[in-house]
């Protein structure tokens, strides 16, 4: 396997997986603001456009999202000390996982015989949905649903159990590869699912980890999971294949969805085109339209998102039957 190096700068080479993959999110966080500050650089005679000015409006979804994140993360790390994080991140890679069912090698198995691999995702649908029913729900997706592989929600913001749901999950439904999706800034967030039983995580944002994105997936496959890194445009898959990555998603945690018709579709046809030889891609859809344009865009594996699923209601038979009409490709 190759190493993924950052080059954010000189102190990314320290030893400690930590403190390089902390310092790399630390500079790109500066090498974004830097390039939001570039693009709001001068206009004609040095005097500040304003068309080139930042948007004054409140930050995005997904940017609420990191902050929240990061604060979490900042707390957790400040209680468990820098001494005993270094030793539990190098403890996880003294004794990688082995799960039996990985979602890579369901991959693997069939897209040469040309079927596409169907991820579902496993979320509460209210606050009041318990890990237990999510469980019962899960068994449904793989029996009733057609599910190769689940993704279980554990961030904060769905659920108030967090792992402990993805936990019940992966108790309910051993032999089906369960991944966690989540927002993954640091190690100890993957150390966190490994321990979980997790078979891998999807939730690395090369919008958002930047230049400690290669090292975050490198370590991910250090621990033995599958974690695909998600892309936006051509030029990221070009500088991540370069690092060594190999498994790319698409229209997962950053959606692609603009009030074109289409849009989405098309954008990730674009992207699925620009990934080498070899690589594997998990597409993000919401809809029978959505699925179907992505596997004829040659997308190995698709996330059906639960707001997707959640519109079939308890008929997942019916949901099942859908998608595996909407997926075959005939030739």
């Amino acid at each position: 396997m190759r190493t993924a190096t950052c080059n954010a700068s000189s102190a990314c080479s320290s030893s400690s997986t930590h403190t390089s993959i902390w310092r790399c999110g630390r500079a790109a966080a500066g090498a974004r603001r830097a390039t939001v500050l570039r693009r709001a650089g001068p206009g004609p005679g040095g005097k500040p456009d304003p068309d080139d000015q930042p948007p004054k409006t409140p930050m995005n979804a997904l940017e609420a999202t990191i902050r929240r994140k990061q604060r979490q993360l900042e707390a957790t790390i400040k209680e468990l000390g820098m001494e005993a994080l270094d030793e539990r991140l190098q403890s996880a890679t003294s004794m990688p996982a082995n799960p039996p069912y990985r979602l890579s090698t369901l991959i693997a198995e069939n897209v040469p015989q040309g079927r596409a691999v169907l991820v579902y995702e496993v979320a509460r649908a209210t606050p009041e949905t318990t890990s237990a029913e999510l469980a019962e729900l899960a068994k449904a997706y793989v029996k009733l649903g057609g599910a190769s592989a689940l993704a279980v929600r554990t961030d904060s913001d769905s659920t108030p159990s967090g792992l402990r749901d993805l936990f019940s999950v992966q108790q309910a439904v051993p032999r089906v590869p369960v991944l966690a999706r989540d927002w993954l800034l640091h190690p100890l967030q993957v150390c966190e699912v490994k321990e979980a039983g997790a078979a891998g995580a999807i939730g690395i944002i090369n919008q958002v980890t930047g230049r400690g994105t290669g090292v975050m997936s490198s370590f991910s496959a250090a621990l033995g999971l599958d974690a695909p890194v998600e892309v936006v445009n051509a030029q990221e898959v070009a500088a991540l294949s370069r690092m060594g990555v190999v498994f790319f998603c698409i229209n997962v945690g950053v959606g692609l969805s603009l009030a074109i018709p289409g849009f989405a579709n098309k954008i990730a046809h674009g992207l699925l085109g620009e990934l080498p030889f070899g690589a594997i891609s998990l597409v993000g859809v919401r809809s029978l339209e959505e699925a179907a344009a992505a596997r004829r865009s040659g997308a190995d594996a698709l996330l059906i998102k639960a707001e997707m699923l959640q519109s079939y209601g308890t008929d997942v038979r019916a949901l099942g039957d859908a998608l595996q009409y909407a997926v075959t490709m005939d030739d």
